[in-house]
């Protein structure tokens, strides 16, 4: 089997190689491998970057870069790299809900994978709440997936929402369906996503990092490390510490010029309304 540049680079920086046939093993690996690779960031919608969807251009940023990006670019080189090495594999798109009740776009993208007769969803582009394994599309049962668990609750007839354990119970996440989308429906969440001046991401700084033992966040000015020991908070209070975090947490090389506009940006403000 032959495999674009793209795909091929994406799998090799992984220290994966193209398998006899698609397996939850190689497919659980390729999950974990790629969310402690990769940072989920809001880096270029904050610098107003134009953010392409061309599998090229993703591998490019992601793999050879190493500079990170959110859940249209993630998840769609998994989704590509799946389906080429023959999997059942299916794009669908989810409503971001932070455990609220509203009726929010649907402004995230995931995969459902199916295998040997099972479903699972893919998700290796939901920042530092995301899954670092498959779930199984089944409702009702915890689900261990590194430090965290999950559970599938249905809404409607092929309708779920994806939930988190916290110490206070349940968060929900997000919510999907299993209806038919394109890449086309994915140009229209993306587009609001990095582009409208009220997004999420063209407003917050958000930058993180998972392991199967630990997750590491940028969260505008705190910067928190949760493990199995706890979860540790502390603010960011300097452009040089902005600028060091990303440089030896996140790995991302940025000019001192920018992390200084970051800065300056994003975190002094809430630093001043904070000692307010």
């Amino acid at each position: 089997m032959s495999l674009p540049l793209s795909l091929l680079s994406y799998l090799t920086d992984l220290r994966l190689e193209i398998p006899d046939r698609l397996t939850l093993a190689f497919t659980t690996r390729l999950q974990q491998r790629h969310v402690e690779r990769y940072t989920f960031n809001s880096l270029a919608a904050l610098l107003r970057e134009d953010i392409s969807l061309d599998i090229d251009d993703i591998s490019q940023k992601l793999v050879t870069r190493g500079f990170g990006g959110y859940c249209f670019e993630h998840n769609k080189l998994t989704f590509e790299l799946l389906k080429a090495l023959g999997g059942d594999v299916k794009l669908m798109l989810a409503r971001v809900l932070n455990n609220q009740d509203i009726n929010a776009p649907r402004t995230h993208r995931v995969s459902l994978l199916t295998l040997d007769n099972h479903s699972y969803l893919i998700d290796t582009g939901f920042g530092s709440n995301g899954p670092i394994a498959p779930l199984l599309l089944k409702t009702d049962i915890e689900q261990k997936a590194g430090i965290d668990t999950y559970r599938l609750i249905q809404k409607a007839p092929q309708e779920y929402d994806l939930q988190i354990r916290q110490a206070d119970g349940y968060f929900t996440l997000y919510r999907f369906d299993l209806a038919e989308y394109s890449d086309a429906d994915c140009t229209l969440g993306h587009f609001y996503s990095h582009k409208h001046p009220q997004a999420a991401f063209v407003n917050n700084l958000v930058v993180s990092i998972k392991t199967a033992e630990q997750t590491t966040l940028l969260k505008n000015q705190n910067f928190t490390i949760k493990n199995a020991s706890g979860e540790h908070t502390q603010a960011v209070t300097t452009a040089a510490h902005l600028a060091d975090l990303f440089a030896s947490v996140f790995f991302i090389s940025l000019a001192p010029e920018i992390s200084a506009h970051l800065f300056e940006r994003v975190i002094a403000p809430r630093l001043s309304e904070h000692s307010l």
